[in-house]
């Protein structure tokens, strides 16, 4: 669905782009229930899961960004939180230590306000209003981001063994 969104964005189809916004919002939801409650969870979806939020939100903050319908600085505070944390998880791995991959408290809320800045962009763009509070919500969502993004590498750095030669 994230070519698609790209580009209903692009070609200011907003009312579309936030029906597909929230189609996307709720399959990820009602899969994450359904495997928990069926008891399916397996490896790759660890995986695959966050992989493909975090496509949907970077492409999302890039498009808007890029449109102009989200502040450029908070695009780039967004997407360059996500491109250290992947950065930082591939030293971790290449280098053969243990990796964490439970995210935090400050991850999660930071994650909601990022995709609550989305829905509520693509909402007030279809429905063609103005939207002073915006301003609001991209500042607190940028200190969120930036705070999440700190804290991510001090936990991170805190967890890495004492001696750098030897696997955790």
């Amino acid at each position: 669905m994230v070519p698609l969104l790209m580009i209903l964005i692009l070609y200011g189809e907003f009312t579309l782009a936030f029906g597909l916004f929230l189609l996307a919002g709720i399959t990820d939801l009602l899969d994450g229930y359904l495997a928990r409650r069926l008891d399916q969870c397996t490896l790759l979806g660890l995986y695959l899961d966050p992989a493909a939020d975090k496509v949907l939100t970077l492409s999302s903050y890039l498009v808007l960004g890029f449109s102009g319908h989200v502040p450029a600085w908070l695009s780039v505070i967004v997407v360059f939180k996500e491109v250290f944390m992947i950065l930082g998880a591939a030293i971790i791995l290449i280098c053969g230590w243990e990796m964490k991959a439970e995210p935090s408290r400050w991850g999660k809320q930071t994650t909601f306000f990022q995709l609550v800045v989305v829905t509520a962009v693509l909402l007030v763009a279809s429905m063609g209003w103005t939207a002073p509070w915006l301003v609001w919500l991209f500042g607190v969502t940028g200190l969120l981001t930036v705070f999440c993004g700190i804290h991510y590498i001090l936990s991170r750095l805190r967890s890495l063994p004492a001696d750098p030669l030897v696997p955790g």
